[in-house]
């Protein structure tokens, strides 16, 4: 029996002695950028150094679906439930992080509450609030940048051509996975005494639930209209927490939808 078990256990333990083997270690990094990780595994940091975005492009792809085109923060009804978000306006976020300036000066501590989530008082966000830990610190200079000049929130701000670059699984990094979980099977947050459930992105979940009304189109037609213009298996409108990605071009949606299927089979 203690051959057994001893074999058992070896069986087990196998898996997890490999992939702390095959991980790499990590590098020390400069402190606006936090502990760079790779997002192959839902660490609670999200990827998008390597996207050439800066700015109100960040914001767009990166902010805006949770904090508001506006800046001025959400408000989500979900399964009965109430979820706000706040506000990312420098008057606001000015009045915040002015209570312990022992802590560094008010773009140096928004920095940290985007890498690595730490509030006012240097004690840890509510999972929901993505840690952008690689990001780049031009490319987290840019956006701070961006949130303090546009006050107004204009909701035309320009994005750069690089925008159109993005294909795939920069697209899936960039502003999927901090909600649906970098290996694509969903989330589960706790906040305010809510809980939020995010679904899979799992292909075979996907397929199961957009079979259900072939008149509707392929799979993969019904998943892009999902990500475009937020539109169930019914048609009807899907919760006003998954963004409408209707700025994205066909070419990138096809793109999202093929990476989907492919990744996470």
């Amino acid at each position: 029996m203690k051959s057994i078990a001893r074999s058992l256990l070896i069986v087990y333990l196998l898996p997890v002695l490999l992939a702390a083997a095959c991980t790499p270690a990590s590098s020390p990094q400069d402190a606006m950028t936090a502990e760079a990780q790779t997002a192959a595994t839902d660490s609670g940091s999200v990827e998008i150094a390597s996207a050439d975005l800066t700015g109100a492009s960040l914001y767009k792809f990166a902010c805006a679906a949770c904090h508001g085109q506006d800046h001025a923060g959400s408000t989500f009804e979900v399964a009965g439930q109430t979820i706000k978000v706040p506000a990312l306006n420098w008057t606001h976020l000015n009045i915040l992080y002015t209570a312990d300036r022992s802590r560094g000066s008010i773009p140096e501590q928004v920095a940290l509450a985007i890498t690595k989530g730490q509030d006012a008082g240097g004690g840890e966000m509510n999972a929901m609030m993505p840690r952008w830990s690689t990001l780049s610190g031009p490319q987290i200079e840019s956006l701070l940048q961006y949130i303090q000049a546009d006050t107004t929130g204009s909701p035309n701000s320009s994005l750069e051509p690089a925008t159109a670059n993005l294909m795939g699984e920069q697209l899936f990094m960039t502003s999927c996975g901090a909600c649906h979980g970098m290996d694509g099977a969903g989330k589960t947050f706790e906040k305010d005494g809510n809980t939020i459930r995010t679904p899979s992105l799992h292909w075979n979940e996907l397929r199961g639930t957009f079979s259900r009304d072939p008149s509707r189109g392929s799979v993969p037609e019904q998943v892009a209209r999902a990500i475009a213009t937020g539109k169930d298996e019914t048609g009807a409108e899907l919760n006003t927490m998954m963004p409408r990605w209707s700025f994205l071009s066909q070419a990138q949606v096809e793109s999202l939808v093929q990476y989907l299927q492919a990744r996470f089979k």
